[in-house]
């Protein structure tokens, strides 16, 4: 199977695990909406959606599949023994540390949400739920082994599949707590806790399908375990898995700053799966497969890419897509919400917390997607520890301004620490790279990077008058047709706006 074919099954199956995302998170908010039962629910998965984000997302085999090719090199048997101990290291620590978590529950949902009262409802189902969720960690790890694996061997398909199989699992259980008519209690966020294990169980068992007579594919074989190897393994895997993470521990962060304002972790909960779309379809993807490919076929040729002009160009490919999206979320927050989750349990109320949040997040998605281009840049050349720092530092600028704008200003504020994090990451790295020769824009990139943020003020402008011009009607099906034809003048806007500055773009770079 070629590259391209690969990629397209990869992108495919990650759509419609966007997809059924979306539709499980509008079934959530149906069953729970953003009372105190969805507060105690998201807060109890902080942990199983940060392990779900770093190890099924293809940021593991950065470091896993290169280290399985350099092993079966050695000997036809290595690659299996490498696996296995990993994998044994791996479960074991995961293993422990839910344990350690389920004992110190208390504790760990005071440090996620020190807003909630201690005692007090919030606390005592997060609790409960906590402990149950946990369960799901050792499960990741599991998935991420075998996953690996697979991929290793050019098998996506089951892989890619795997989240779909995840999200019909909990699908399942809300079905059946719609149906009993189990709506905003403890029961029901408490079994959608217990259904996400489930789904973890559901991913792993087609990874192991998937692996199923790879060579490497852990299990009975000759010879010792290789722990230093596997323990190299999880080092070398920290960055990518860091850089992979950073989305979700902003989340975690301003949600512990927002805390203590009712419904708000649970609207900035939905406001980030929305995000979550534009942000995972080329990272999982990339991850996945073209990453493993090209890590091979470097290994074997030994070729240099030419990383600084490729950098500028993806850095244009990203905004070209983030910049409309960003601008589009942001102006049709509250139609996307109402239409997408306000049922069931999810009022108005709910619906315009999660929209007011969903605008100040979507200011930080062109950064954020930056700064996963110009991390895997710093990584190519060679300056992961540079990245690191900078990863970290970004980390602290979040957790000081949301809980300095959470304090002052409320929830809104506090989500506006995504962007003023994102924003100095790539700042800070982005000149770090230029300063170091592993990143360059040419002037045709820079301007045409301008005329993107053009077409996308333009747009958002032009959606923002026909919105208001447009009243928003009765009736869910009205809604949804409105704000498909917002959705689709603005896409006709910025196609055309983006056309118009191409044709100029030659008019304004210098000529030969």
């Amino acid at each position: 199977m070629s590259l391209l074919a690969r990629t397209s099954i990869v992108s495919a199956a990650t759509l419609s695990s966007r997809i059924l995302g979306f539709v499980r998170d509008a079934a959530t908010a149906a069953v729970l909406g953003a009372g105190p039962a969805a507060d105690a629910l998201v807060a109890s998965l902080a942990l199983p959606l940060l392990a779900r984000r770093l190890l099924s997302e293809g940021a593991f085999n950065l470091a896993f599949i290169p280290a399985l090719a350099r092993a079966e090199s050695d000997d036809p048997d290595a690659p299996r023994r490498l696996a296995r101990a990993t994998l044994a290291l791996l479960l074991g620590t995961l293993l422990a540390f839910a344990l350690l978590a389920a004992l110190f529950m208390p504790l760990v949902i005071r440090l996620l949400a020190p807003g909630f009262e201690p005692g007090g409802a919030r606390a005592d189902v997060a609790i409960l739920c906590g402990r149950v969720a946990v369960l799901y960690l050792p499960f990741a790890g599991l998935a991420a082994i075998y996953g690996g694996v697979a991929n290793g061997a050019y098998r996506v398909l089951l892989p890619a599949l795997a989240p779909v199989a995840a999200n019909l699992t909990v699908l399942a259980v809300i079905a059946v707590l719609l149906l009993r008519g189990l709506m905003e209690s403890d029961t029901a966020a408490l079994a959608i806790a217990a259904a996400t294990v489930a789904a973890g169980g559901a991913q792993l068992g087609l990874m192991m399908v998937a692996a199923r007579g790879c060579p490497a594919t852990p299990g009975p074989v000759a010879g010792g375990w290789p722990w230093r190897k596997a323990l190299g393994v999880i080092r070398a895997a920290a960055p990518a898995l860091l850089f992979a993470g950073l989305s979700q521990f902003r989340l975690i962060i301003i949600a512990a700053a927002v805390s203590a304002s009712p419904g708000a972790v649970a609207a900035l909960n939905y406001a980030q799966r929305l995000m979550d779309l534009p942000l995972g379809l080329v990272g999982a993807s990339a991850g996945a497969v073209l990453v493993p490919a090209l890590l091979r076929k470097s290994a074997l040729s030994g070729a240099a890419a030419d990383v600084p002009e490729a950098v500028g160009r993806a850095v244009l490919a990203a905004l070209a897509f983030a910049l409309p999206a960003a601008t589009g979320l942001a102006v049709l927050a509250d139609p996307i919400v109402i239409t997408l989750f306000q049922r069931g349990s999810f009022d108005a109320g709910d619906a315009r917390l999660t929209g007011a949040l969903l605008a100040v997040l979507a200011l930080s998605l062109p950064a954020q997607g930056l700064e996963r281009i110009l991390s895997a840049a710093a990584s190519t050349s060679g300056r992961v520890k540079m990245a690191e720092r900078v990863a970290l530092g970004s980390l602290a600028v979040c957790l000081l301004s949301a809980f300095a704008l959470g304090l002052g200003f409320g929830p809104q504020a506090a989500a506006g620490a995504a962007a003023l994090s994102a924003v100095a990451s790539i700042l800070v790295l982005g000149g770090l790279l230029v300063r170091a020769g592993a990143l360059c824009f040419s002037r045709a990139v820079l301007l045409s990077a301008l005329g993107l943020l053009a077409a996308s003020l333009l747009m958002a402008g032009c959606v923002a008058a026909l919105a208001a011009f447009w009243a928003a009607p009765e009736g869910q099906l009205a809604a949804a047709l409105r704000l498909a034809g917002l959705v689709g003048a603005g896409a006709a806007m910025y196609g055309g706006a983006a056309f118009a500055l191409k044709a100029l773009l030659p008019k304004l770079s210098p000529q030969g």
